[in-house]
């Protein structure tokens, strides 16, 4: 009976084994596919930015519900050497712009760039040569008109290319009508009117958090001046003027916008 019952067992592991080394051999015939992508550290890149978040007693996700949302990033060639750039949009630390200086390292330049620091909540940015010159300008969405979030969104206007190749900036959002101040997200740049430049569509986020939004009929009457979006119409000579309500927008309350795109959808 043990005789018989060893030779069962030899027999069904024997098997066993063929397979699994029959396995491993066809395994490591086939050709190693490459790797598409490689995590490259801090001191190899430069890239050191951290988007630090460190929530208080007086200010936390309970106090403002987009806490943990994020700030933005925008890549371009910013100095016009032909390397893509970063800029980094933060919540509770300075905004950062890095230049590239080739072969995947990056210099942060955000001093000499007169990047404006001020602690303001940044949500998101945009780029775009606003002012047709050939430099590339920012324009950074931020928080404002909440508790402790006072601040406008910023439009930083490139003044020139020093020669180290570092581009010097001028926050000129006021000049230009964009110094909107609410809870901004996101701004999307588009000829919207086929005049040949770019407006501006500006997507924002809403608060609420509990309790009601009153009857409807209140909230059609009128748009909220903090959360609803806007459209701005360039008019030229460093002029934007909103055109929200003409343009049949609703800018509601209860708009939690949290990305945005233009397209051409029904062309």
């Amino acid at each position: 009976m043990k005789k018989r019952l060893v030779f069962r067992i030899v027999f069904l592991l024997i098997p066993g084994w063929l397979v699994f080394l029959s396995g491993c051999k066809q395994a490591a015939e086939k050709p190693q596919q490459p790797v598409l992508f490689q995590a490259l550290e801090a001191p190899r890149t430069g890239l050191d930015f951290t988007n630090k978040l460190t929530p208080t007693q007086d200010f936390n996700v309970f106090k403002y519900m987009y806490f943990y949302n994020g700030g933005g990033v925008g890549a371009a060639d910013f100095n016009n050497d032909g390397k893509m750039d970063i800029f980094f949009a933060a919540n509770q630390v300075p905004n950062r712009l890095y230049l590239n200086t080739g072969d995947l390292h990056f210099k942060d330049v955000t001093a000499e760039a007169q990047i404006p620091v001020d602690g303001a909540w940044s949500t998101g940015v945009s780029i775009v040569d606003i002012n047709n010159d050939g430099l590339l300008d920012i324009y950074i969405c931020r928080v404002g008109n909440h508790e402790t979030l006072h601040s406008h969104n910023q439009l930083l206007i490139c003044q020139g290319i020093d020669k180290s190749g570092v581009p010097i900036y001028k926050d000129e959002a006021k000049e230009y009508g964009l110094d909107f101040s609410g809870f901004s997200t996101q701004a999307v740049f588009f000829d919207y009117d086929g005049d040949g430049d770019l407006d501006m569509y500006l997507l924002n986020h809403s608060i609420h958090q509990n309790g009601t939004f009153g009857p409807r009929k209140d909230r059609l009457a009128v748009g909220n001046p903090l959360s609803g979006d806007r459209l701005y119409r360039n008019d030229g000579n460093k002029k934007f003027t909103e055109v929200t309500k003409e343009a049949g927008i609703y800018s509601s309350v209860i708009g939690y916008g949290l990305g945005i795109s233009a397209a051409d959808i029904d062309l």
